[in-house]
Parts: C-alpha cells; sequence; structure tokens
C-alpha cells in the first residue's frame, strides 16, 4: 500500500511541475504577436485614408449638386460654399438651403471647401 501512495505522490509532483509555461515559451510569443500586429497595422492605416478619400469625394459631389441647384435658381454660381446653407444678401430668386450644413474637410478640419466660378469645388 505504502508503495502505490509514494508513486502517486511522484506523479502528483511530476503533473504539478507541467502546468505552467516557461519563460522562453512566453517570451516566443509575446514576440509572434508583435511580429503579427506589426504586419498587420499598415493595412488599417490605408483603410482610414480610403474611408476619407471616399468622404471627401461624396463631400464634393454633394457641393456641386447644390451649386448646380442654386445656379437654376438664382441664375449665377454661389460665391462660396456658405451661400448654400444660408441666404446671401442682395441675391433673388434663393429658394435653399441647398445644404443641411456645410461638409467639413475630412483631411483638414481648419481646410473649408472652394467653389469656382464653374459650380465646381477647388
Amino acid at each position: 500500500m505504502e508503495i502505490i501512495i509514494s508513486r502517486s505522490k511522484g506523479w502528483l509532483k511530476e503533473q504539478n511541475r507541467q502546468l505552467g509555461f516557461t519563460l522562453w515559451e512566453l517570451l516566443l510569443v509575446l514576440f509572434l504577436m508583435g511580429v503579427i500586429l506589426s504586419l498587420v497595422t499598415p493595412h488599417f492605416g490605408s483603410a482610414t485614408n480610403q474611408v476619407c478619400t471616399r468622404v471627401d469625394l461624396a463631400n464634393r459631389a454633394t457641393i456641386e449638386g447644390a451649386a448646380q441647384l442654386y445656379r437654376i435658381d438664382v441664375g449665377t454660381y454661389p460665391l462660396s460654399v456658405a451661400d448654400l446653407v444660408y441666404t446671401p444678401l442682395g441675391v433673388s430668386g434663393w429658394r435653399g438651403p441647398y445644404l443641411k450644413e456645410i461638409p467639413i474637410n475630412p483631411f483638414d478640419s481648419a481646410r473649408i471647401y472652394q467653389i469656382d466660378a464653374f459650380g465646381q469645388v477647388k
């Protein structure tokens, strides 16, 4: 009976010793996770740039469409994007607002969109 107990105690000691990870195994896993993250991160940055580009194109198309409606009503293109949202002084035939709000440039919020003499966004 004592032999079985001593063998079982030895087996328990071996089992307890195998439960944890070594420092080298943990360092290897952390290193591999770092390599994978460094490979995947640039793809997320390019997705952000693509979204900003598409938002910019959509803003430009919206402004140019509103400028066309403005020209149909007033007879000339607006001088600024603000004329599409707020009633300009001294203009007759304005039936706006043609835009709900002035679109924000996704690349630089300090830059505002400009309209040229042909109704195109610069």
